[in-house]
């Protein structure tokens, strides 16, 4: 008897196993998301051989101390009615067979002789099971390779027995005799569906029946005698397992998958990545004038290099007196100062009291700092370094003592866009930290980046 559960623990290991390490495969069908049960295929028909034995692995063996393996055959019919749950019919039949030749050990001894052997042959078992699919739903992977199930249900079962009593000289004698017995079954089950093609599919299963008879076996269950001749008899129904490996035929539309192995995460998934992939090629993300904003959203296509922008695009003008920033030698010009000229200068009248003033003509001094150092930038960064903030604090301090003297940061991009966009990034960064930092006023500031004009990683700063 200790074989026999090491041989069931070893089948059930093993399927445990499987049903832990793997789960559902996915067919990568791209079907839209909540499309009904339509679009699948939900009907298949199964076939399958295995072997029957007359014990099972919740419990201890029929009335037989020693089981043996048979061959057994059979087919089923499933409809799958969603992801989680299906309906299936299954058909059985095949021959059970045991001895007696093992010792039954503490057991009572009974009046009558013991059988020698047994065989029981399974004319039809029918039965219908309610199955629950398991691992087709997966949010962790968009494909597996199997499908865990595990079933419950009932039917019915026709046989008769063929009782070997050979040992004590007795006749074989088949039990009941010509007509077969029928009864009642419940069946518990579980197994693995493997998708070899599209439309096939491998089973390998374990069932359990339960028979609702003592007599499986053509033997009742002796336990104890009320009376010298007669043997009292309590109920100890029997049982039969069948493991098998079968193949089963997805019916149906070809073009369409199956349910079973449906997996609505990763179609999910697939749909709403095919919806971005699609809206990207189709929105143009490109910035021609390179200053920041994509053209689909540019209200100034043709903003000129180095100009400062708004959201629109559009270059701006912070004193709104019609010459935008970049070219402004008068970024804040008073309302009572305009219009302005073309450099964005305005025209401010004289003060009442000047009027009779006489005019002292001034000589401008012009600006005396002389030449300025360059900056160098490497790779395609605009950080400035230490050593580039050093040389800032100089030209702020040379800046300061020449109050007339203003300067150009002047970068030479190459005609890419990139290129010139980086060019942009660095003179503004530079132009920043003389502003933020160095205290230089804005309006001594210009920047300028003159395509071909000298070393792309390089940023002159210039007296103008």
């Amino acid at each position: 008897m200790f074989n026999i559960y090491k041989k069931h623990t070893a089948l059930l290991a093993l399927f445990l196993v499987l049903t832990i390490s793997v789960s559902a495969q996915m067919y990568a069908d791209t079907l839209r998301p909540f499309s009904g049960a339509s679009a699948f295929r939900k009907l298949s028909f199964g076939i399958n051989v295995g072997t029957l034995y007359p014990a099972v692995f919740t419990g201890r063996p029929n009335d037989f101390s020693n089981p043996e393996f048979s061959l057994g055959y059979g087919a089923n019919l499933k409809y799958q009615l969603s992801h989680l749950f299906a309906i299936q019919a299954d058909f059985l039949r095949g021959n059970v067979r045991g001895n007696n030749d093992k010792d039954l050990g503490n057991m009572p001894t009974p009046i009558f002789p013991r059988p020698r052997s047994f065989e029981t042959e399974i004319h039809y078992s029918g039965s219908l099971n309610g199955v629950l699919t398991l691992g087709n739903i997966n949010w962790l992977r968009m494909k597996n390779w199997v499908v865990p199930y595990i079933s419950l249900g009932g039917g019915i079962a026709a046989w008769d027995v063929m009782i070997n009593r050979t040992s004590n000289g007795d006749p074989n004698f088949l039990y009941p005799g010509n007509d077969p017995i029928r009864s009642f079954f419940l069946q518990a089950a579980g197994g693995l569906r493997f998708p070899l093609t599209r439309g096939l599919n491998l089973d390998l299963g374990y069932r359990m029946h339960y028979v609702d008879a003592d007599n499986f076996d053509g033997k009742s269950y002796y336990t104890n005698y009320s009376g010298p001749t007669q043997p009292g008899r309590q109920l100890h129904q029997d049982k039969f397992a069948y493991g098998f490996l079968g193949l089963e035929f997805a019916l149906g539309d070809k073009n369409k998958p199956q349910l079973m192995f449906d997996n609505p995460a990763a179609r999910m998934h697939s749909y709403f990545q095919n919806q971005i992939d699609v809206l990207r090629s189709q929105i143009n993300l490109a910035d021609s004038d390179g200053d920041g904003v994509a053209d689909l959203f540019d209200k100034e296509p043709n903003t000129p290099a180095g100009c400062p922008v708004d959201s629109h695009g559009v270059s701006k003008d912070t004193d709104g007196d019609g010459v935008v920033d970049c070219k402004d030698q008068q970024l804040i010009t008073p309302t009572e100062c305009q219009p302005v000229d073309a450099n964005g200068v305005g025209k401010c009248p004289p003060p009442a009291c000047c009027n009779n003033m006489a005019v002292t003509p001034v000589t401008p001094t012009g600006c005396t700092i002389g030449d300025l150092p360059s900056l160098s930038f490497r790779g395609n960064s605009n950080v400035l370094s230490p050593d580039a903030k050093a040389i800032l604090a100089s030209v702020a301090s040379r800046l300061k003592e020449s109050a007339e003297c203003t300067i150009t940061i002047s970068g030479y991009p190459s005609a890419s866009k990139a290129s010139q966009a980086m060019c942009n990034r660095r003179t503004e960064a530079i132009s920043m930290y003389l502003r933020n930092n160095e205290g230089i006023s804005s309006d001594r500031l210009n920047v300028n980046c003159e395509i071909g004009g000298g070393d792309a990683n390089t940023i002159d700063l210039k007296v103008r």
